[in-house]
């Protein structure tokens, strides 16, 4: 999990399911969302500053794999940094992406709500160690939200170097795998500076707000995750990553051979 320079610039800026049935239904009067959002204007083009942004569908390459983000999704509402970095950006609370032009004209409580979220290839066999971290030097507390905290021996590790060193979160596999770990700023030393009020994230104590990242892997394709975000949704992270997982999903491009199809 190295840092790459799309990833500072991003996280500087920050300061921040799909069912299926397989039972018959009657035809659905509701519309497509897709449609529904063009209808309220959020997928419509905008012009800011001189440049036009759109919802339209922007190539993106992560190893073997090709997906046609819409272009309101990537973090700078274009498309893949130079180099082909990808990443995107989405809103608490409904974590959707903003509407085309959006990007621009972003106010500070903005920057509150957004997360961001790095794909890159780390390959079929990178994937599996993607996660691997060392927790013997670090205590296992009672899960909190279905995560396993893991704290720093308070008996080994003295004050000063506790209130600087971030908390982590785990969930394992079956096997005793890691699958998530998120990285947060202390809870026990460092205030959230925001807060949930009425639909919105508002500024409270603090000299800045606390962040977490949250690490996953896709270890079929070897898709590593990395998703930046306010503290005060560490909550949402089983939401964070069902809404990553579909985002994957529907915009993933299906390779077809004849009689079959490639993934």
């Amino acid at each position: 999990m190295t840092s790459t320079p799309a990833r500072r610039l991003a996280c500087a800026a920050l300061v921040a399911a799909l069912a299926a049935s397989g039972c018959a239904r009657p035809p659905s009067t509701a519309l497509d969302d897709d449609i529904t959002a063009t209808l309220k204007g959020t997928n419509s083009p905008r012009t800011v500053g001189g440049r036009t942004y759109t919802a339209q569908p922007v190539e993106a390459n992560l190893g073997p794999h090709r997906f046609m983000f819409p272009a309101n999704l990537y973090y700078n509402q274009i498309g893949p940094f130079a180099g082909g970095g990808v990443m995107l950006a989405v809103f608490w609370p409904d974590f959707d992406a903003a509407p085309p032009g959006d990007h621009p004209l972003r106010s500070v409580e903005d920057g509150y709500r957004q997360v961001s979220i790095e794909l890159r290839y780390v390959g079929v066999a990178g994937a599996a160690d993607y996660l691997a971290q060392d927790l013997s030097e670090r205590v296992a507390l009672t899960p909190r939200w279905g995560l396993t905290p893991y704290a720093v021996d308070r008996s080994k590790v003295a004050r000063d170097v506790r209130e600087v060193t971030p908390d982590w979160y785990v969930v394992r596999d079956g096997d005793g795998r890691v699958r998530t770990f998120i990285s947060c700023d202390p809870w026990e030393y460092m205030p959230s500076g925001v807060l949930m009020e009425g639909g919105k994230l508002v500024r409270s104590s603090g000299d800045r707000v606390a962040m977490c990242r949250h690490s996953m892997v896709d270890v079929r394709d070897g898709v590593g995750v990395e998703m930046s975000y306010a503290r005060v949704m560490l909550g949402d992270w089983q939401r964070l990553e069902a809404m990553k997982n579909g985002l994957i999903q529907q915009y993933k491009v299906v390779r077809r051979t004849a009689g079959s199809a490639q993934y």
